[in-house]
């Protein structure tokens, strides 16, 4: 999978930004959301809440699954 592709957001490729929604986050990884949650709960990726939405932080969840 190519990590480096804009997503729909445009300007910045995915592996370049510095966080993310889970959405944007399953696009960009292909993971399922209950996977990138699972991985939020467990501490394996680093996130930020932000009233009741969740960013990921993308360095952190490219290096959980290892891109």
């Amino acid at each position: 999978m190519d990590t480096s592709e804009p997503t729909k957001r445009g300007d910045i490729p995915f592996a370049l930004r510095a966080g993310a929604d889970v959405d944007e986050c399953c696009q960009g990884t292909g993971l399922s959301r209950s996977r990138i949650y699972l991985l939020m709960k467990r501490g394996e990726v680093e996130f930020v809440k932000v009233g009741k939405r969740r960013i990921v932080k993308v360095p952190s969840l490219l290096k959980c699954i290892g891109l």
